[in-house]
């Protein structure tokens, strides 16, 4: 019987260096596959509580055993342990994912502070036409251009020619001209008699639209024999058409048309008589024949 019990310590013997020198070759990190026998008369014997191993020796026995409660311990016993390799190469990143599905506009901010002002834009387009306007009445120039030629006791005492002129300087083209005189006029025979006094514009009578001009008529059959009657008088008009430029405004007198007495004509007896002379702008349609 001792005989049996000692070889089966030797067999156990020869079991755990056989252990040992495989786990050597496989690495620190293998475990050996294995299982502590349970020989008759051997530690660890259900059989034989005599032999049972104490605490001091439980410790000390290896790791690796399978009487070892750690299931970690267990599963590399169970599968075999293998040596952890070095890390691995990074892996490439995965495909973008598709747009995700548009929110829900947020609410409105609140308005911000008033800004700079701004820069002036570039001039707009011209505008359409608009309609022609309602006709204007007469008005002065911008810078009024009048005249006045005066004179005292002029008395002129002839029947015909020119009594006196009045030049003048006129600006635009489409302007007219406004001529006065002012002045004492007479005629007088021992019959009856018409005498005629009139403008002229370097020396021809308006047609723009028609002359410029005053009459004086007297009868003496009616027993006023000898009438001398000097009355102040005013003849005026517009001209229009005349060129732009130096204008020699005269006033003259001459017998009226059709009457064979002329009479006797005076012109300017013993007071001041006048030429007036303004340019003045007249609407397009102001002139009426």
């Amino acid at each position: 019987m001792a005989t049996v019990g000692r070889t089966h310590f030797l067999l156990g013997l020869l079991w755990l260096w056989s252990a040992v020198v495989l786990a050597q070759d496989t690495g620190a990190q293998r475990k050996v596959k294995a299982k502590w026998p349970y020989y008759p008369g051997f530690v660890n014997d259900p059989a034989n509580p005599v032999n049972s191993e104490d605490e001091e020796e439980k410790q000390a026995r290896p790791s690796y055993y399978a009487d070892e409660p750690d299931d970690d311990k267990q599963k590399c016993l169970a599968n075999g342990c293998c040596v952890q390799g070095p890390p691995g190469m990074p892996g490439t990143n995965g495909v973008p994912g598709s747009n995700g599905i548009p929110g829900t506009p947020g609410i409105g901010g609140k308005d911000g502070d008033k800004g700079d002002r701004g820069l002036p834009g570039r001039p707009g387009r011209p505008g359409t036409k608009g309609d022609k306007g309602d006709s204007g009445s007469g008005a002065m120039l911008l810078g009024s251009n009048i005249k006045q030629c005066a004179w005292r006791n002029l008395n002129f005492d002839e029947d015909h020619g020119k009594i006196k002129e009045c030049p003048f300087s006129k600006r635009f083209t489409n302007s007219s001209l406004r001529v006065v005189w002012n002045g004492a006029l007479r005629v007088t025979s021992t019959s009856g008699c018409c005498k005629r006094w009139y403008f002229t514009f370097n020396g021809m009578e308006c047609s723009g639209p028609l002359p410029i001009e005053g009459l004086v008529y007297t009868n003496a059959n009616n027993g006023m024999y000898g009438l001398n009657i000097h009355r102040v008088s005013s003849i005026e008009g517009i001209c229009s058409g005349l060129p732009k430029g130096k204008i020699n405004v005269e006033f003259s007198v001459r017998n009226c048309k059709g009457i064979s007495n002329s009479g006797n004509a005076y012109t300017g007896w013993n007071s001041v008589s006048r030429i007036i002379v303004e340019e003045i702008m007249l609407p397009e349609d102001a002139t009426n024949q």
